[in-house]
């Protein structure tokens, strides 16, 4: 009963397990998804500016601005590109946490059918058990029955000995 609480209770916690990883995965991919968004957004904004100032040659005072811009934008493009990479990673991560999950379900499955069986097999032997212990109380008490009649048969024994020249007490 107890191992089939705890088998019961380990497939749950498993289940929840599972659950939060598939959650997570998800949410993952839509992150990784929005920052890849941001990164087609930002390149095209840098395309769009650099047409600008190749059009207004007035603009050039602005130029070492917008170069500061474009910097701190490809700083900006380098780091999302390593936030993405890592998010790649994590989801990598979590897909294989997701299958090991999957697997030490199916084996906790396996586990509880086989705890199962083994419950049934038991309770299929109760009957033979008991008609084993009822045979060895009619030994038991077999026995007992012999050791008194042996018991006399030695102090009968005794007794004729005692009785015959020669015997031993």
């Amino acid at each position: 009963m107890i191992r089939k609480v705890l088998s019961i209770l380990g497939i749950l916690v498993l289940a929840g397990f599972l659950i939060n990883g598939v959650t997570m995965t998800q949410n993952m991919k839509k992150l990784h998804a929005g920052l890849e968004d941001n990164l087609e957004s930002t390149e095209k904004l840098n395309d769009v500016q650099a047409a600008v100032i190749d059009k207004n040659e007035e603009l050039k005072g602005m130029l070492v601005t917008v170069d500061k811009v474009n910097g701190s934008l490809d700083e900006t493009t380098d780091k999302t590109d390593q936030t993405l990479e890592l998010l790649s990673q994590v989801v990598d991560y979590n897909a294989d946490t997701l299958r090991l999950n999957n697997q030490m379900l199916k084996y906790s499955t396996t586990s509880g059918e086989n705890i199962k069986a083994v419950g049934q097999s038991l309770k299929e032997l109760s009957p033979y058990m008991d008609q084993l212990d009822a045979m060895l109380k009619d030994l038991d008490k077999t026995a007992a029955k012999d050791e008194k009649h042996l018991r006399e048969i030695l102090k009968a024994t005794r007794s004729l000995n005692n009785k015959t020249p020669g015997g031993t007490p």
